[in-house]
């Protein structure tokens, strides 16, 4: 995909400047997209994808025989195939622009639309998220519909447990949002996603443990939305996490609720290599700019050169890569 496509002449500063405008006010938005396996889409290989992971191999117990080659073992291999699909919106920018250096309303239009496209990125790998079958429900309930309470630490605890036995890695480094590729270190743990209105009740926890993020011993390597840890779990708060209003029962003492019923939280929790999806960069992502000087007389279907405009598009897909590696927990908060 061009990254940028217009047709007017544009100097090549503009072009630039527009270009980065976008992809970076884009990546600043994508919350869950920190975190992932990236597979870079390869141009001309069509709209799917392949996906990888392997199985563990068993300890080597067995005690080998001098002089003699073991049977050996095989790597055993999953390939997950997800299908591309493409994305894109528009919009209209005044009749006036300059397009030799920066016009502040284009500069303005392409700020919005790169806003919009890391909010649609966001939101469509946190749907893919949530179709995870690892399901924990606040205080052992057993579904959505009976959801009643606040966080527990008993449940994270009981997530943590989980993930430790099923050696789920914890997460090292995070992808760097200035380049959308590059990693950089954290302190080893796992991961949980939710949405702001889940702060309090999170600090609510202090007694029983929760680490507020202002008493971490170092402030160099905390993360955009990081509000503090529990049972080695950092979480992150975004108002773009799911809230399922009045999907649970009647509400426990203090909790929100619609029509009667509890508001349900969906908190996103995970290990390393647990999802996967298509970066955002310059191969995937385009800013279109269609914008003429007063003299054009190519366009025959805008005869006043009244019509300029701004978009982008980009190609992406994501997928959960392990079930056991992500849980999603739900749960209601105070009100």
């Amino acid at each position: 995909m061009s990254v940028v496509q217009t047709t007017s002449s544009l100097s090549p500063r503009a072009l630039a400047f527009y270009k980065r405008e976008a992809i970076e006010t884009a990546r600043a938005l994508l919350t869950y997209a920190k975190w992932g396996v990236k597979e870079p889409m390869k141009e001309n290989t069509g709209k799917q994808i392949n996906f990888v992971r392997y199985d563990k191999l068993a300890a080597a117990t067995t005690p080998l025989a001098e002089g003699v080659t073991p049977v050996g073992n095989r790597l055993v291999k999953h390939e997950v195939t997800a299908d591309l699909a493409q994305y894109g919106d528009w919009v209209g920018v005044s009749d006036v622009v300059t397009l030799v250096n920066f016009d502040p309303e284009l500069t303005r239009a392409v700020k919005e639309l790169g806003e919009q496209e890391g909010l649609t990125i966001d939101t469509i790998l946190r749907d893919a998220l949530l179709q995870g079958t690892n399901e924990v429900y606040a205080n052992k309930k057993t579904a959505r519909t009976a959801v009643a309470d606040t966080i527990q630490k008993a449940d994270i605890q009981k997530i943590v447990r989980a993930f430790e036995s099923n050696n789920v890695k914890k997460i090292t480094a995070m992808i760097n949002p200035s380049t959308g590729v590059a990693t950089q270190p954290i302190e080893p743990a796992y991961i949980a996603i939710g949405h702001t209105d889940l702060r309090t009740d999170l600090e609510n926890l202090k007694s029983v443990g929760f680490v507020p993020v202002h008493e971490y011993a170092s402030q160099s390597k905390v993360f955009e939305g990081e509000v503090g840890k529990l049972c080695g779990v950092r979480f992150i708060l975004t108002s773009n996490a799911p809230v399922f209003a009045g999907a649970g029962t009647t509400p426990s003492t203090g909790v929100q609720a619609t029509g009667g019923n509890t508001d349900v939280y969906a908190i996103v929790i995970f290990g390393r290599d647990a999802y996967a999806e298509v970066p955002l960069n310059k191969a995937t992502s385009g800013v279109i700019i269609k914008a003429k000087t007063k003299d054009d007389t190519k366009d025959s279907s805008d005869p006043l050169n009244q019509r300029n405009t701004a978009a982008w598009k980009c190609m992406y897909s994501a997928l959960i890569l392990d079930d056991t590696r992500l849980a999603r927990y739900e749960c209601g908060v105070t009100e």
